[in-house]
């Protein structure tokens, strides 16, 4: 879906070749191009200036806005919005050169919740928060039957920090070490949406580093209680040594 997307996006922007020119498109289920009468999804509208710079948005058949697109130079750069409709979430954030950059929201508009993905100028993750609905309890581990684990178990886990984790340049210099506890907020899909520094006077470097690697993580099966997935927070311990 993603690449078909991107294919369309290209063969519209080749319509853009004069300055603030607008073309509308439309497409059926199928993302075939169809006559205005027949749309039966939605529409693209594409703003072009001088061939450089365009803006897309995406439109349902009843108008309702379900995404914003800037490009420059066929790369994505500027605000960028989408309404998934699969589970009624909206997200907000910037792209700079190709890479998202800075703070994206993403509001869970069904289940009331929100979340923040933080991201560096070169387009990596480096924190994320998440604010729940009130209604929505999070489990301590030790209120659980089941805790959550990872689902490819302790090697999974051990495999997924020695292919990501990197050792900060400013504690490796100074031969700092250390150990980094963490309390992870799971969902009980199993999405990781906060990690939280646990120990004092870690090292500011390396805890930044655990929670980067840690918020990579995906594949977790969420702890369980009285036969349900829930919302529960785990605590793990991230090491450094420099030998």
């Amino acid at each position: 879906m993603i690449r078909a997307t991107l294919c369309l996006l290209s063969f519209l922007l080749c319509f853009s070749a004069f300055s603030q020119k607008i073309d509308t498109t439309y497409f059926d289920k199928k993302n075939k191009e169809v006559a205005k009468n027949d749309v039966s999804v939605f529409r693209y509208d594409v703003t072009s200036t001088k061939g450089k710079s365009s803006s897309i948005h995406k439109y349902l058949k009843d108008g309702t806005l379900i995404e914003t697109l800037n490009l420059v130079k066929d790369e994505r750069h500027g605000d960028y919005y989408v309404f998934n409709l699969e589970d009624s979430s909206q997200t907000t954030g910037q792209y700079k050169n190709g890479v998202k950059v800075g703070e994206w929201i993403i509001e869970d508009v069904k289940n009331g919740h929100s979340f923040i993905e933080v991201y560096d100028k070169k387009g990596l993750l480096t924190n994320k928060d998440a604010t729940l609905s009130t209604d929505n309890r999070i489990y301590a581990t030790a209120d659980l039957d089941i805790p959550p684990d990872y689902t490819t178990g302790q090697n999974g886990w051990n495999k997924h920090l020695l292919m990501n984790l990197k050792y900060p340049r400013e504690a490796a210099i100074n031969e700092t070490s250390g150990d980094v506890n963490l309390r992870l907020t799971i969902l009980s899909d199993g999405r990781i949406v906060k990690a939280e520094v646990q120990n004092d006077k870690v090292n500011k470097h390396l805890a930044k580093e655990a929670i980067r690697v840690a918020l990579l993580s995906e594949d977790w099966n969420p702890g369980i209680k009285d036969g349900k997935a829930v919302n529960c927070f785990m605590d793990i311990k991230i090491v450094f040594r420099t030998n």
